[in-house]
């Protein structure tokens, strides 16, 4: 059944002309998704990126690059600027259009806000802030299994809606985007324009635009993180130093974090940032399974720490049984001497 819809909610950076990185990743899953539906299943699913906006200048053979079959676009000057009312009006009316069995939203700033708004509406279930999923049997249907924390990332609960569409919202990083080698789609421009004739009950007051940062968190190539076995602060100040030093980024752990070593906006795990950089140096980590979830897409991990059964060392390539804070000053000492 060629007509069985997966929906993508796209995110557009205007400042950027390019969309966001999350964006490539829901469509990697959506693409994988469609892997195990057919393989799994013996049923094919469209994999389907929905836009909005007034008129963009982003290339849509990207979407295509990561899997789009489909690209279902809304124009209107109403979608120029975000406004809850008539994003999740455009969103609300694509679904009733097309019926999707899955709809994978962003969990970002905006996704988080229009995510319960359109699947309230539609009286369906939501997942969110999920880290993964796959299609499973149940009772005679296929359904999504989203998988996401709880207890303050202590556990992990799958989760399954009962009603279609099945929503979720996916945080960034949890997932690697891949580009495909061959690709085509389609693209249709959908007219709903008396969606936007009634004026928004919101009004945009003033926009306040972010600085661009060259560098965050999530696509950090090189983290240094510590955890609680650092002890004191002055410790953690020391590894903060030492990441200035070499031109790095400083993540913590969530145990270095309730210690008050670190900032919360630097916490890595389930409850934290998820990062995937090239290399991932875990300093003092113990390496609980919240904290694991949010770096486990690091190409390589090194673990440092003087407790030979640390649960880190059965997730690190290569392991360290040292003080990790007499590694952090023997370090120090040879930098200052260069």
């Amino acid at each position: 059944m060629a007509d069985r819809k997966i929906f993508v909610i796209t995110e557009y950076k205007k400042n950027q002309n390019v969309f966001s990185d999350l964006t490539f990743e829901l469509l990697t899953l959506a693409v994988e998704l469609k892997r195990q539906a057919r393989e799994n299943y013996n049923f094919e699913l469209e994999v389907c990126a929905t836009v909005l906006d007034s008129g963009i200048d982003a290339d849509f053979n990207m979407l295509a690059k990561y899997g789009a079959d489909n690209i279902f676009y809304v124009k209107n000057e109403k979608l120029r600027d975000y406004n809850l009312t008539y994003f999740s009006s455009a969103i609300l009316e694509l679904i009733k259009m097309k019926n999707p069995e899955i709809v994978l939203f962003p969990a970002s700033t905006v996704g988080r806000e229009l995510a319960p708004s359109v699947t309230s509406r539609l009286q369906t279930g939501l997942t969110a802030d999920c880290t993964s999923c796959n299609l499973i049997k149940e009772k005679d249907k296929v359904k999504l299994a989203a998988t996401r924390p709880t207890f303050g990332g202590v556990l992990m609960a799958t989760i399954l809606c009962k009603e279609n569409p099945q929503c979720a919202t996916f945080r960034q990083g949890v997932i690697t985007k891949s580009a495909l080698e061959n690709y085509t789609t389609r693209c249709e421009e959908i007219p709903l324009a008396h969606l936007f004739e009634t004026p928004s009950p919101i009004k945009n007051v003033e926009f306040i635009a972010n600085e661009i940062k060259k560098s965050t968190l999530e696509d950090a190539k090189v983290i240094f993180c510590g955890g609680k076995g650092l002890k004191t602060k002055e410790n953690f100040e020391k590894l903060r130093r030492l990441t200035e030093i070499l031109g790095i980024s400083l993540a913590a752990s969530r145990g270095a974090v309730d210690l008050g070593l670190a900032e919360q906006e630097i916490q890595v795990g389930q409850t934290g940032k998820t990062v995937c950089p090239d290399l991932y140096v875990a300093f003092g980590v113990s390496g609980a399974v919240h904290h694991i979830s949010g770096m486990s897409a690091s190409s390589k991990v090194v673990a440092i720490n003087k407790d030979q059964n640390a649960p880190i060392f059965e997730n690190c390539d290569y392991k360290i049984v040292a003080d990790a804070v007499e590694i952090i000053d023997e370090m120090l000492k040879k930098l200052s001497s260069c």
